[in-house]
């Protein structure tokens, strides 16, 4: 006997005879000694590469796989979007795998809606239950008769999704609870492509971010987070310069050089102020401007009525501050002006997108390293459209709606009460939901068929963003599934294939795998055979196909000519008088827009400017708290006009007097025992405010009271924020 099986050997007697009094099986350690049917080794851990999907971003991870069970997830270094990095988010996705609360079986509800009260049915049940649903859909020739929500998708589960949404006669609806519609539209008018612009910060000389936490939440904070360490460090005579615009100093903001504390709603002026000093001082990229067929005199006097004296009032900052940012701007280039959520989502949000963007172009900082970017391929994905989610509330609501069916998506928690979501849901006769959780929209419906979790799935995601780099992810199945549940594309063609029909160009493969194994020979230009099979296999084992392009887009392709204007001034809901304060809504760097609170080890993380645990805070200014007579820790309760809620507060002295702020995450009805009941949900305050004009969403527009209520909060931190500052000394 050699020291290895000594060692097993004696192991196991050991932990046999600790657990001898226990109800647990000893026989449960068989399997350390005789090797799984799975072909693991004890002992012998194996890594497989996937994508991450706790956010949109598309980060590459390795997962490693011991005894038949994945128990760590790490970054992929071979991936272009991450590098081998990850955040909490991704680390945190292997407790969903083995989440107590998962939904194991099928599920077809017996109590009245949203009570939870649901028995198992079979899996030939359960489709057959639906596929009769649909049927009926696809007969009557009603076009919204069937509602199919789920988030933005790409690539071959897209094409699955419109094909099985035209089949029977229904309508897909895309959405993001954080939408970057109006970051896309604002896109066109300025460079002439309806995408995400992607951004070298990490060859940029200076980095000005309007309310962009892009090392936090924004986009592909993983992605951006390395950049802007080689940014500051990775040049041995530069190091990049970055400041920050926006009513609350984020983590980002923390890692800036300097902080503006601009006025809510105020960015896009700011930004108009900044160009005006650069046309002023005659800063700009003259040659660069004939290119992108902008004329200096026309600019100017967009400009003529905010002199940099109006700009400074309107924005509550100084015209020293704002002439310096201006000119650093100007001079050290590459640099680069990022627009974030704080801007996007005010009712004058695309106005405030373009006038940042308005930098970038003045500077000739469009299609260059250190500069604004895009793919230089059509990404083929869905984009999230507020005004066409309205539009089926206003169906649901109108009764036209007969079967609405959900995937990925929570909208019940995700959109204001006000928006009537849920009432209109309620009156649409038969919905499924194909969710891993009981969330609150899935507690609404008739039947749930569970899909797999991510570390069980096959599937790809083609991020919005990568710059010059092609690049396609492959998510594989490190592990066999753990409940009797069904990869979702799966599900869709097993009901295609129920009614009779086909999926064109998707049938034909038999399952999902293998369409996107066609799918992958395709972006490699591989043509079947041996040689394929060895390209598959190292697709899989790189998690992806990256590959360089050697043509990236420099030129703007706009169909007519870019005029600027001035923001229009932003409108917020509730009187100043009544609701004196500016409420700002933003993702927590923890749970995101909540999609990730039923994890306990995200729930367990201390919140980075904060320390906050296990539920939601609403930050003060000390000056304003001392006005109010409220002290950290106290109970309060905050009023709009569209609602209340009692929350805890935080005394944060980075935040302006007129500003008060909540994080996103918290406030879930259900989702889990680690995130039912927990914390408030900050949307429950808003109105469902928008641009008229775009109807895009305006999280950032509403005003609100508030009245203490005890000095018995509940607040939870791993710290105390007072820490390393008084708070008195700090008034903004």
């Amino acid at each position: 006997m050699n020291r290895r099986e000594f060692l097993q050997l004696t192991g196991a007697a050991a932990a046999g005879g600790a657990l001898s009094s226990c109800t647990i099986n000893p026989e449960k350690l068989i399997p350390l000694l005789v090797p799984p049917e799975d072909g693991s080794i004890p002992g012998v851990a194996d890594y497989y590469a996937s994508i991450c999907r706790q956010c949109p971003a598309g980060c590459g991870i390795i997962v490693r796989v011991s005894e038949g069970r994945a128990n760590k997830i790490e970054g992929n270094p071979l991936h272009p979007v991450n590098k081998g990095k990850l955040c909490a988010r991704g680390q945190a996705a292997l407790q969903a795998l083995y989440h107590p609360d998962r939904i194991r079986q099928p599920l077809k509800r017996t109590g009245v809606r949203g009570s939870g009260e649901f028995s198992p049915v079979s899996w030939e049940e359960g489709l057959s239950l639906l596929a009769e649903k649909l049927k009926g859909m696809k007969t009557a020739g009603a076009r919204k008769g069937m509602i199919f929500f789920t988030p933005e998708l790409q690539g071959t589960i897209l094409q699955l999704v419109k094909a099985f949404t035209e089949h029977f006669n229904g309508m897909h609806v895309p959405y993001e609870s954080l939408s970057l519609e109006s970051h896309r539209k604002a896109s066109v008018d300025v460079y002439g492509r309806y995408e995400l612009p992607d951004y070298d910060i990490g060859s940029a000389q200076y980095i000005i971010s309007f309310g962009a936490d892009f090392l936090e939440t924004f986009v592909s904070p993983v992605r951006y987070g390395d950049a802007y360490g080689r940014m500051r460090r990775a040049r041995p005579t530069v190091r990049g310069l970055f400041t920050y615009a926006g009513p609350r100093m984020s983590m980002t903001a923390a890692s800036a050089d300097s902080w503006l504390p601009v006025k809510t709603g105020k960015e896009g002026i700011l930004a108009a102020g900044m160009a005006g000093v650069i046309l002023d001082e005659e800063l700009y990229d003259g040659p660069a401007l004939n290119i992108y067929g902008l004329n200096v005199s026309e600019l100017k006097a967009a400009m003529a009525d905010y002199p940099l004296k109006r700009v400074a009032e309107e924005t509550g900052l100084t015209e020293r501050d704002i002439f310096s940012a201006s000119r650093d701007f100007a001079r050290l280039r590459p640099s680069i002006a990022i627009a974030g959520d704080t801007v996007a989502h005010q009712t004058n949000g695309i106005d405030s997108i373009k006038a940042v963007h308005l930098l970038n172009l003045l500077t000739g900082n469009f299609g260059k390293q250190g500069g604004v970017r895009f793919s230089p391929k059509d990404l083929k994905q869905t984009a999230s459209s507020y005004s066409k989610l309205l539009d089926t509330i206003d169906d649901m609501s109108g009764g036209s709606v007969r079967v609405a069916l959900f995937h990925g998506v929570d909208p019940v928690y995700a959109l204001p009460k006000t928006s009537g979501f849920e009432k209109a849901l309620g009156k649409v006769p038969f919905i499924a939901s194909f969710s891993s959780f009981q969330c609150d929209t899935t507690r609404q419906a008739d039947l749930i068929l569970p899909d797999h979790t991510d570390l069980e799935s096959w599937g790809e995601v083609i991020p919005s963003i990568g710059g010059d780099i092609g690049v396609v992810g492959t998510v594989q199945p490190v592990v066999r599934p753990v409940h009797n549940t069904l990869a979702f594309p799966d599900a869709l063609l097993s009901l295609v294939k129920t009614e009779g029909g086909k999926v064109p160009g998707i049938s034909a493969y038999g399952d999902y795998p293998a369409v996107l194994k066609e799918h992958i020979r395709q972006a490699s230009g591989h043509k079947p055979g041996a040689d394929f099979e060895r390209v598959w296999t190292k697709t899989l084992q790189r998690g992806g196909i990256f590959k360089e392009d050697s043509k990236p887009v420099k030129s703007i392709n706009r169909s007519g000519k870019f005029i600027f204007t001035v923001p229009r001034k932003a409108v917020f809901s509730g009187d100043e008088k009544q609701f004196p304060f500016h409420l700002h809504i933003y993702p927590s760097a923890i749970m995101f827009d909540g999609r990730s609170a039923h994890l306990p080890w995200l729930q367990e993380t201390p919140d980075p400017m904060t320390t906050a645990v296990w539920g939601t805070w609403l930050e003060i200014n000390p000056k304003t708290a001392g006005s109010l007579g409220i002290t950290h820790g106290d109970l309060v309760e905050v009023e709009s006009p569209a609602g209340s809620i009692r929350v805890p507060v935080v005394i944060y002295p980075a935040i302006r007097s007129e500003v008060m702020a909540m994080p996103l995450g918290q406030g879930h009805r259900n989702f889990g025992r680690y995130a039912a009941g927990r914390g408030v949900n900050p949307l429950d305050l808003l109105e469902t405010v928008v641009d008229k004009e775009n109807r895009l969403p305006a999280l950032g527009a509403t005003r609100v009271r508030i009245k203490r209520i005890s000095k018995k909060g509940g607040l939870i931190t791993a710290g105390h924020p007072d820490g390393s500052y008084r708070g008195e000394l700090l008034e903004i």
